[in-house]
């Protein structure tokens, strides 16, 4: 084939191509219809700008031709050749021209449709909501508050609907402008009436409700001012009648007080109408109230009419005291004598008491005579009270009983001295008990300290005279034993007689301290009986014995220290586990947390065996196994106390969890306390003292009666 009809062949090609692609152009450019055609139109417009590089191939093509046959050419064909080169280019500009303002077109079209939808849907969505929130009926309110607070809520509503307007008005241009360019029937002018329709619908439903919850808030809000203004006039004629019923000896003060009263009365009675009225309004506003405010309103007006009728009762019924009280001087005049009868006796009756009984009968013969006649005394208080009221009683309906006053005043003072005086004597008696106890304390501390020093001291394997020197310190600290039970028992015997003199708080560390003394004092004497017959019954074959327990290997002591020193974390651990969660509200729980108690304190003897069978373990004698062995002992007290305020607590009621917290940080203070002075021991090389004040301000805050006695310990 020649090069000019290859030309003319690749030419009429692309031209017939490009035809074809503006025939396309031609059927697919209109924005008219549906969106769902338009969205098809879109799609073949997208197809057709994917031709466009097969059409600039097609052109390129032509022009490599082209160029070709230009070589060697005349004027008049080169001519030729170019006109038709410049034919088929432009063509091919105005065909891509009308490609892409095609899709523009249409891709516009779409984009203004589809935000048109979705602020319509957004429309739709809060006419749906005002809808529903408008749909229910006016719910019945409970008072006055409740009943504005709707009334503004639906003010609101309105407001939002009357703001909403100009988005429909924008809306409905919007929808015009869509029918304008595709005519579709969904965005014609009886869809936009149909919006505007369904708007003014909603706003006239609105404006409707709001109008009648403003008819029953100012219905409602006229009862409450008219029933208010009537509690406050009755109030002022309660306070009127508070100040004008005063019943003296007076006779003109209670002519008055009678004037008064009539007066009050007629104008109480003549406000029963007006009562009347408000019973009428209650029943309007009630039948737009709630059944619950309903039978509020109900019972005000009830109670206001009991007000009033009580008021007018009162103003009748208290006329006739008045009336009565004229006739009363004379009865005053003969109980002025009774009550000067009587208090004659009462002085004689004073006079009977020995204020300074001898104390040859000892002290505690002496303290409970003295508590006895401080009953005495104490019991003769109201009948003392009895003589002041009716002193007062007779200056308020007279003045000239002045000798008569005088004579129960100088009694009363009587009375008042020698109560003061025996009083300060019971309380120098409590004093003097309370220091023969401390001093008591002190020599149980020396006689306790003395005897674990004795108890801690190695047994003599020779069995020399060392064994029967330390068998005549046992027998003189068992004698000591015996005298100091004589005082505890002595101790004892005043438990019934503290609760009169000391408050509970006192009586219950009284109490604590001393049984604390008793279970050392059984604890250790029982210790001296069991080294007094190992002391007696030893011989050749126990010295052997001993020298064989020397000489085994002092681990077996370090894995029973260790055995109690685990089995006391393990139950320290589950009585804190126990009060750890919230105080217990059913009574399930509170038997459950009881039960727990009971386990723990089954298992005391058990770690009680281990302890003396510790104890009683030969060790290596090392000064850090010593130590291990003191702080082991003293946990396990504070173990004991703890289990011991933890039952108590549990009983008491609801703060169980709250106090027993508050014993836990207390023995942990203690025990941090008693560390520290550990530490100086070791430091200093000396024994140092824990003295009370140490924790003093720990255990202040503390309610359990165990903590007081917990210093002995800290040594």
């Amino acid at each position: 084939m020649s090069p000019e009809e290859e030309f003319g062949s690749c030419l009429e090609n692309a031209e017939s191509w490009i035809r074809m692609i503006q025939e396309r152009l031609e059927a697919t450019d209109n924005v008219q219809g549906p969106k769902a055609a338009l969205e098809n139109r879109l799609r073949e417009s997208e197809v057709i700008l994917a031709e466009e590089p097969e059409g600039n191939l097609r052109l390129g093509r032509v022009l490599v031709k082209a160029e070709s046959l230009l070589q060697g050419r005349s004027d008049d064909e080169k001519h030729e050749i170019q006109a038709a080169m410049k034919h088929i280019k432009t063509l091919w500009e105005d065909t891509q021209i009308n490609m892409a303002h095609c899709h523009s077109r249409i891709e516009w079209v779409l984009l203004h449709w589809s935000e048109y939808l979705k602020a319509r849907e957004d429309y739709f969505l809060w006419l749906m909501n005002m809808k529903q929130k408008l749909e229910p009926d006016l719910e019945l309110q409970l008072g006055l508050k409740e009943k504005k607070l709707q009334l503004s809520h639906h003010t609101v509503l309105l407001s939002n609907i009357l703001n909403q307007a100009a988005l429909l008005e924008r809306l409905i241009q919007e929808s015009g402008s869509l029918f304008a360019k595709t005519e579709d029937e969904t965005v014609n002018e009886a869809a936009q009436q149909m919006l505007k329709a369904d708007h003014e619908a909603l706003q006239m439903k609105a404006k409707e409700k709001v109008k009648i919850l403003e008819a029953i808030v100012q219905e409602h809000q006229q009862y409450a001012d008219r029933r208010e203004k009537f509690q406050n006039w009755l109030q002022c004629m309660k306070e009127k009648f508070n100040n004008c019923y005063t019943c003296t000896g007076d006779k003109n003060q209670m002519e008055r007080s009678l004037t008064e009263l009539k007066e009050l009365s007629d104008a109480v009675s003549s406000q029963k109408g007006e009562l009347d009225n408000l019973q009428v309004q209650a029943t309007a506003v009630i039948l737009n109230t709630s059944p619950l405010g309903a039978e509020l309103i109900t019972k005000d007006l009830e109670e206001l009419r009991a007000d009033w009728n009580s008021l007018r009762l009162r103003c009748q019924q208290d006329q006739e005291p008045l009336k009565l009280g004229l006739h009363s001087v004379l009865e005053t005049k003969s109980r002025a004598e009774q009550l000067e009868r009587e208090v004659a006796k009462f002085a004689e009756w004073l006079q009977s008491f020995d204020l300074q009984p001898p104390d040859d009968d000892g002290m505690e013969t002496a303290w409970c005579k003295c508590l006895l006649t401080r009953s005495s005394i104490l019991a003769e208080e109201p009948r003392v009270e009895e003589f002041q009221l009716k002193l007062k009683e007779f200056c308020r309906f007279s003045q000239s009983e002045e000798q008569l006053c005088n004579k129960v005043l100088s009694v009363i003072q009587d009375y008042k001295r020698v109560k003061g005086q025996i009083v300060k004597r019971c309380n120098q008696l409590g004093s003097r008990l309370r220091c023969d106890f401390q001093k008591f304390l002190q020599e149980f501390q020396q006689w306790r300290n003395s005897t674990e020093s004795l108890l801690h001291l190695p047994l003599d394997p020779d069995g020399g005279p060392l064994t029967m020197t330390y068998l005549q310190n046992v027998e003189d600290h068992l004698a000591r034993s015996n005298q100091l039970k004589i005082q505890l028992d002595r101790f004892q015997g005043l438990k019934g007689m503290l609760d009169s003199v000391y408050s509970e708080e006192q009586v219950a560390t009284f109490e604590s301290k001393l049984q604390e003394a008793v279970q050392q004092r059984t604890f250790l004497n029982d210790s001296l009986l069991q080294r007094r017959r190992k002391l007696q019954a030893r011989g050749p074959d126990e010295v052997i014995e001993f020298r064989k327990m020397n000489g085994r290997d002092p681990s077996d002591h370090k894995l029973l220290l260790k055995k109690f020193e685990v089995w006391l974390k393990t139950e320290d651990r589950k009585l804190t586990s126990i009060f750890a969660a919230k105080s217990p509200r059913s009574s399930r729980e509170r038997k459950n947390r009881k039960q727990g108690l009971k386990v723990l304190q089954s298992r005391v003897p058990h770690g009680q065996k281990i302890f003396e069978e510790l104890l009683s373990t030969e060790f290596s004698g090392a000064n850090e196994e010593e130590k291990q062995l003191e702080d082991l002992r003293y946990r396990w007290i504070l173990y004991k106390t703890k289990l011991k305020e933890a039952e108590e607590l549990s009983a008491r009621g609801p703060d169980e969890v709250i106090e027993f917290r508050k014993l836990h940080n207390v023995l942990a203070q203690i025990l941090q306390h008693r560390q520290f002075l550990r530490s100086l021991k070791h430091h200093e090389g000396s024994a140092i003292i824990c003295p009370v004040p140490v924790v003093q301000h720990s255990l202040s805050s503390c309610s359990c009666s165990s903590c007081c006695c917990l210093p002995f310990y800290c040594h």
